[in-house]
């Protein structure tokens, strides 16, 4: 099978989004409200909601310097996170990855995570992939903080 030549070609698609039509400015986002979100920028590209995803959620977050997601653990999900600018440090479990443009790390279900920008000067961009919910209400969001005792729920 090819992608045939002379078929029209859809500008508009029910099944496409694209980034800025996501983020902060959109109103409220998963995220709000949660703890260990601290100074990024979240766009939830693909998710139940926003193209009727049954089993994945696709998004981009852009880490200005200074910014870190907190670790934490998804109880119904595994992710995948690849940067594709700047420099970070990713936990991966209970291991520090260094991580720069072209990295990828894999999580598995139920393993801390987190991510922290390591530039003064550069905003870092991940891409990343959850598999096995298409929210992170059913992924599950728990901070290391909450596991421990210290967090709120």
């Amino acid at each position: 099978m090819s992608i045939e030549i002379d078929r029209p070609v859809l500008t508009e698609h029910e099944k496409k989004i694209h980034v800025d039509d996501v983020g902060p400015q959109h109103g409220s986002q998963p995220e709000d409200g949660r703890p260990g979100w601290v100074d990024m920028d979240v766009r939830w590209i693909v998710t139940r909601e926003t193209v009727g995803a049954d089993n994945s959620v696709f998004g981009i977050t852009y880490f200005p310097p200074g910014s870190r997601h907190e670790i934490h653990r998804h109880e119904n999900a595994e992710e995948v996170e690849h940067i594709i600018q700047g420099e970070g440090v990713a936990r991966v479990g209970e291991d520090d990855v260094a991580m720069g443009p072209g990295d990828t790390v894999f999580v598995p279900r139920n393993e801390y995570h987190g991510f922290r920008n390591t530039s003064d000067a550069e905003t870092a961009v991940m891409v990343w992939y959850y598999a096995g919910a298409a929210s992170l209400d059913e992924a599950g969001y728990i901070t290391e903080e909450q596991d421990r005792g210290d967090g709120a729920p």
